[in-house]
């Protein structure tokens, strides 16, 4: 029993606990509120209502992928402003994360020691998401993740 009792217990820490209190909307806005005063970022958020038929799974992937997305501006982009959108469009759940930063090289797969990336594409991946990355030098970075 003890051992059950601690398996759940685990695995219940492996969801977000902010998608458990606020919903998934709410937890991004709070997230990319908190990034944009961490990083002294003017902050653009805009979010529509979310399809109700996200599983937990989805919903966690979706918030994992914002968190690494919006940690790669704060700790990589020299940005002045961050834009997120949540939301649904053509039925379609929407993450969009922009920044105004020195843009990112796209491709990289974490030969230079940083994984964020290969770990959003696995996540997405994990749910059949199409996760999409533009970027070009001095141009800043748009990651787009569409379920």
């Amino acid at each position: 029993r003890s051992g059950l009792t601690e398996t759940r217990r685990a695995l219940q820490a492996l969801r977000a606990s902010p998608l458990e209190e606020l919903g998934l909307a709410l937890a991004v806005r709070t997230l990319a509120e908190s990034t944009a005063q961490r990083g002294q970022l003017a902050l653009e958020f805009s979010g529509d209502a979310l399809p109700e038929k996200l599983s937990a799974n989805q919903e966690q992937q979706i918030y994992r992928i914002a968190q690494e997305a919006l940690a790669n501006v704060l700790k990589h982009a020299a940005a002045r402003t961050l834009r997120v959108q949540l939301g649904s469009v053509d039925g379609q759940t929407r993450l969009t994360v922009t920044d105004d930063g020195q843009g990112i090289d796209s491709n990289a797969n974490g030969a230079n020691g940083h994984y964020g990336l290969q770990g959003m594409r696995e996540r997405a991946a994990l749910i059949g998401a199409i996760l999409a990355i533009e970027s070009s030098p001095g141009q800043g970075t748009t990651v787009r993740l569409t379920v």
